[in-house]
């Protein structure tokens, strides 16, 4: 054996004293938090009249996630969701090694003379390690740009909300992992899913953002729970559509199957499920009027409704198409017009209208408009002009644009007018169609609710983000030739291949000419082929551990197109007995909390829908509703199991389109905490 010099030795006594130290640190922080955790407990308790272990909750920060060399100095300030900074340097004269240690106080003098064998030394080391490795694997949500902006701490004029969908893709990644054909990756980072336990989803319909922010002070044992408080862009009111649109999500793995079997894949059946419009008839003017039985029959030329491809909100924001949303994009929309002042619901007889605009660029450095085309579904022009920049041009792009000085001489019709006119032409549920069409209108200076975008719903390459040009599509899949005159582009030519590549779709399938979906299929379709089991087996083996049942509980009736899915999930369920979707109708929101309370531990997902009315939230009742509301909160937070997601969504009040998310992972702080020895 190698003998150590006297300088390897001392070396070797600093390590154990500071390892000593830091159990000591870990052993007092551990401590705090029972003396933290132990009255709530305990009053948990007497309500229940049972016992009740010890519980603590990590709060859902946004910030960047910790390194692993910085966890294990951090135990109490992660567990108590505080930011984790910077890994402070041990040296002998950090605090707890030195007399004059705030945080040891009296034990700083028996910790100078701490004395480990290398045995002891070897056993704390090996266990300190093991709590590090604990920390790093519990599941936590951090908040990127989008998400921090939709944060209520937000002042109102700057803040930009997220969608439900957002939020909804959230539920389908916690319930199905990294199988999930959704990500929210849009508005925040999910790490460590797999380590989430199960998920319990709580709506409150009839409640808003105003009354949340307006009565802030009701709700002490909510912001107790939930550090990260979001505004949400919530559907039309209508009773039930919440958890209507959250139901969308497959319910179990069996109802997932089903869907793959039918569509070919979870991503297509997603596609031609969905309602894009749903959160655009809260966003844009869109009356509530009736639609006729046969306005949503298929197009006779269609295969699948071509509502389908309508881009949804949340991509709309995605792909930089003009929004009437508060506000970043408020600001910049300012200028902004509607094509109709007022729109109808869209339908699968809606017609389609393909808009191309040409561009130059002009002294105020970005490009304005210059030309315009618009052709209906027959490829007939239906509109075209030449229009006059407000500013100079300096740079007439004329290889695309096809604009020349010349051409641009005796031009003078104005933007102003161009609104004008696109107004009276465009009936009220028109669809819009387009090669990246977010850049005509905000060069057109409009906002449009219906779009059909070439750029998203054609893919060549595979890679979602990686779009393919005009050209090439139409090369690829019409067999033209465009874009190679001499003299420019031809607006005109560009809005009927890109009518016609639309049209060429509807008469085949969703995944026609999307090479992410068609591969999609085929891997399932290799899958099925080689074993009828393997797409339970291998596809959704980490869900199917944790997707034992899912709960849905409402204090009503459910809406009836969540009854037709659950009646679904039954039939795809079969004979298997493990595989199950359960529902409750109860008589009260009371009775749904007490149910929620009982069986949310033995779900993979639960989702409890309570009602509040009008007459809860008049003056003189008020504030006891939302007291109420504060303790079923608190109530199902603390009967949620560790590393269980608890979700929160307020919406769908008559008043305001705005609703609150909230979401926080539950950690139990007994079981955080390592046993670990203190040091006499």
């Amino acid at each position: 054996m190698k003998t150590l010099t006297p300088k390897q030795k001392e070396r070797n006594e600093r390590k154990k004293k500071k390892l000593a130290a830091l159990a000591n640190l870990v052993k007092l922080n551990d401590k705090d938090r029972q003396v933290v955790v132990m009255p709530e407990s305990k009053a948990e308790s007497e309500e229940l009249g049972t016992k009740v272990d010890d519980y603590g909750f990590t709060k859902v920060n946004n910030k960047k996630k910790t390194g692993k060399n910085k966890v294990a100095n951090s135990v109490h300030a992660y567990t108590h969701g505080e930011p984790i900074t910077k890994k402070p340097k041990v040296t002998e004269d950090t605090a707890c090694i030195s007399q004059s240690s705030d945080v040891c106080g009296a034990h700083g003098d028996s910790m100078k003379q701490i004395k480990l064998s290398e045995k002891e030394y070897k056993e704390l080391k090996k266990e300190l390690r093991e709590r590090k490795r604990q920390l790093e694997n519990m599941p936590a949500v951090r908040l990127k740009d989008f998400g921090e902006k939709a944060l209520l701490s937000v002042e109102d004029e700057e803040r930009t909300p997220l969608f439900l969908t957002d939020i909804q893709h959230l539920a389908m990644l916690a319930l199905l992992g990294k199988h999930s054909p959704c990500s929210p990756e849009r508005w925040c980072c999910f790490e460590k899913s797999k380590q989430l336990s199960h998920t319990v989803v709580l709506t409150l319909e009839g409640l808003s953002l105003y009354h949340y922010l307006s009565n802030e002070n009701k709700f002490e044992e909510t912001k107790k729970v939930f550090e990260t408080r979001l505004e949400v862009i919530m559907p039309p009111c209508k009773e039930g559509s919440i958890i209507e649109e959250l139901a969308q999500v497959p319910l179990t793995c069996v109802q997932a199957e089903q869907l793959i079997e039918k569509h070919g894949s979870l991503e297509a059946a997603l596609e031609l499920n969905k309602d894009p419009t749903l959160l655009i008839k809260n966003i844009f003017p869109v009356a509530n009027a009736p639609v006729e039985i046969t306005a949503n029959d298929l197009h006779p030329n269609d295969k699948f409704p071509r509502t389908k491809l309508l881009l949804s909100a949340l991509q709309m924001v995605d792909e930089g198409y003009p929004m009437p949303l508060r506000g970043e994009l408020s600001k910049h929309f300012a200028s902004y017009v509607f094509t109709k002042p007022q729109y109808t619901p869209v339908t699968n007889r809606s017609p389609l209208f393909g808009v191309d605009c040409e561009m130059c660029r002009t002294v105020k450095g970005y490009n304005e408009l210059t030309r315009i085309s618009i052709v209906n579904e027959n490829l007939e022009t239906v509109y075209e002009t030449l229009v006059r920049p407000n500013n100079k041009i300096i740079d007439y792009l004329t290889p695309y644009s096809g604009i020349t000085p010349e051409i641009m001489k005796s031009v003078t019709k104005t933007l102003k007018e161009v609104h004008k006119e696109v107004q009276e032409l465009l009936p009220p549920d028109a669809i819009l169609v387009g090669q990246s069409l977010n850049c005509d209108l905000n060069a057109m200076r409009m906002m449009h609710p219906y779009v059909i975008d070439t750029s998203v719903c054609f893919n060549i390459s595979g890679v979602r983000r990686r779009k393919s040009k005009l050209q090439k599509l139409a090369l690829t899949f019409l067999k033209e030739t465009i874009q190679e005159h001499d003299g420019g582009h031809d607006s005109v030519e560009d809005s009927i291949s890109s009518l016609k590549l639309v049209k060429m779709k509807l008469a085949n399938s969703v995944e026609f000419g999307d090479e992410v979906l068609t591969q999609k299929k085929r891997v399932h379709d290799i899958i099925r082929a080689a074993s009828g089991d393997a797409v339970k087996n291998n596809l959704f083996a980490h869900a199917s551990i944790r997707d034992k049942r899912t709960a849905i509980i409402t204090a009503k009736s459910l809406p009836k197109a969540v009854q037709e899915l659950l009646k679904q999930a039954d039939k795809a369920q079969g004979n298997n007995p493990n595989k199950s979707v359960i529902m409750f109708e109860l008589e009260s929101n009371k009775e749904a909390v007490r149910k929620t309370r009982e069986i949310c531990l033995e779900n993979a997902l639960t989702l409890t829908n309570l009602y509040v009315t009008a007459d809860q939230l008049l003056p003189t009742s008020m504030d006891n509703t939302l007291e109420h509301v504060n303790k079923w909160i608190s109530k199902i937070y603390k009967s949620i199991g560790n590393n269980g997601l608890f979700l929160v969504l307020m919406g769908c009040a008559p008043e305001c389109s705005s609703g609150v998310a909230m979401f926080s992972i539950k950690r139990n702080a007994a079981e955080v905490s390592t046993q670990l020895p203190f040091m006499d």
